[in-house]
């Protein structure tokens, strides 16, 4: 390990990533002619790894100049490894000419691709990315040509390629997005050519591929037409615009199905599938034999690209940034067959068993601050109990009290009436003495003593019918 570092301890001041893009920074200086020479040399020595026969102009694994620049200009700083997961596994592959053609021509099932050679393949990124102000956020544009059976003329389509490692339902709008830059950029350019030529009837612009390539493990369950992403509703279905798009999700292929596909872009996908340390352990299980046949003839260029998925990879499991470049570093120096050594890796399970242990405490913490919370919801509610309890003894005391009132008042009025009867009775009898007629007593009643009609006829009447 210590003359490992000493060779070479890049891993421990940059990027994989960024590391080669300095070779290739450093390679696009050379002349044409050297770099026409190293690639028909590498190409024979490799052209038995290809499956369907690369051409040699690209064995060495070439990535397209366009790619190269701008993931330069994203790691001039400290590394950041978190912020390269994502692109080392889509520019960092899909730069590659030699990996692109594989992937379309071996993974997409898409007949038009079936002749398709590294050299019919160019990067058009970066063009697109900041085209008129538009953030194109694709991974990698390419302009692919394709020859027709009669052999007379050429077609070129751009093939889309949007990295996912979750489902995503609107990626049918994101892509329709893109597909209108593209369409109006070959627009001007046309008629940058020749003046006027997209308006012309016979005017068609070029087909475009919209191809996701998909990491997660579960199933794709966004729609596959973008009209179904549209209300069709109010009879206007016929005036949608509509296209589908491909989906090559790599949780779909198997490892042993990968290997049968017997290229380089069949390690890199095997690779992608790692998404746990069970799919580590069945990686290591069954594929040294493979990897080192395909790792052994792969040109440099596409061992870095190897390194860079395995950097991902390495972050995504929480191996320790440090640890981590110590075995890239190792994997430069002895191959790939350095990840099946016996416990190489055990750091990524104790990582993955700590990450359990932090999930789970995080769990236990949430929950006794649930808990926490519905004790003291609990003890609020008690209170309000309480309190609700208190008020409803007060209003009862209340009610008693009024209702004592009520019956103490009652009877006042009842003594108060029987004295009222008894006076009257007394005024009345008085009245009478005087021999007073019943209609005299009444009269009597209301002007020497003061009462009202009312109560001088009812005193005089009760007084009477006693009588």
């Amino acid at each position: 390990m210590k003359k490992t570092l000493e060779k070479d301890d890049s891993y421990r001041r940059e990027a994989p990533e960024e590391k080669v893009t300095k070779e290739k920074i450093a390679e696009g200086n050379e002349s044409a002619a050297e770099n026409t020479a190293d690639k028909n040399s590498a190409g024979k020595s490799t052209a038995h790894k290809n499956g369907a026969g690369e051409r040699a102009a690209d064995a060495d694994g070439t990535e397209d100049k366009a790619a190269g620049p701008a993931d330069a200009g994203e790691s001039g700083g400290p590394y950041s490894p978190a912020a390269h997961v994502r692109d080392a596994n889509s520019r960092t592959i899909f730069r590659s000419r030699r990996l692109t053609c594989q992937f379309l021509r071996d993974y997409t099932d898409l007949s038009i691709f079936s002749d398709l050679q590294p050299e019919d393949i160019e990067d058009v990124t970066d063009h697109y990315r900041a085209f008129l102000g538009v953030e194109f956020e694709a991974d990698t544009v390419k302009k692919v040509k394709i020859r027709v059976p009669d052999g007379e003329r050429e077609v070129f389509v751009l093939p889309l390629i949007e990295h996912k490692s979750s489902v995503d339902y609107d990626v049918a709008m994101q892509l329709l997005r893109y597909m209108d830059v593209i369409w109006y950029d070959y627009k001007k350019q046309q008629d940058g050519i020749r003046k006027g030529s997209s308006g012309r009837k016979s005017f068609r612009y070029p087909p475009i591929i919209p191809i996701v390539y998909y990491e997660g493990r579960a199933e794709w369950t966004a729609d596959m037409r973008l009209s179904d992403r549209i209300d069709p509703s109010g009879g206007l279905k016929e005036y949608i615009p509509d296209f589908t798009y491909k989906v090559v999700r790599v949780h779909g292929y198997g490892n042993e199905e990968l290997k049968k596909k017997h290229n380089e872009m069949s390690l890199v996908m095997m690779i992608n599938r790692i998404q746990s340390p069970e799919d580590y352990t069945e990686f290591l299980s069954s594929s040294r034999e493979y990897v080192d046949e395909i790792y052994e003839g792969t040109p440099e260029e596409i061992r870095g690209v190897y390194r860079e998925i395995l950097w991902s990879l390495f972050q995504k499991m929480h191996v320790p940034v440090e640890e981590a470049r110590e075995k890239l570093a190792e994997v430069e120096e002895s191959g790939m067959g350095y990840l099946f050594e016996n416990a190489n890796f055990d750091s990524m399970n104790i990582q993955a068993e700590r990450r359990n242990t932090a999930e789970a405490r995080a769990l236990l913490a949430e929950a006794r601050q649930e808990l926490a919370a519905a004790e003291q919801e609990a003890e609020t509610v008690r209170q309000e109990l309480a309190a609700a309890e208190q008020e409803a003894e007060t209003v009862r005391q209340k009610l008693e009290a009024e209702k004592r009132i009520r019956e103490e008042t009652g009877q006042a009025l009842k003594e108060t009436s029987g004295k009222l009867s008894h006076i009257w009775e007394q005024l009345v009898a008085v009245c009478r003495s005087e021999k007073l007629s019943r209609e005299e007593t009444i009269k009597c009643l209301q002007e020497r003593y003061g009462l009202d009609a009312g109560d001088a006829v009812s005193a005089a009447e009760q007084f009477w019918t006693d009588k």
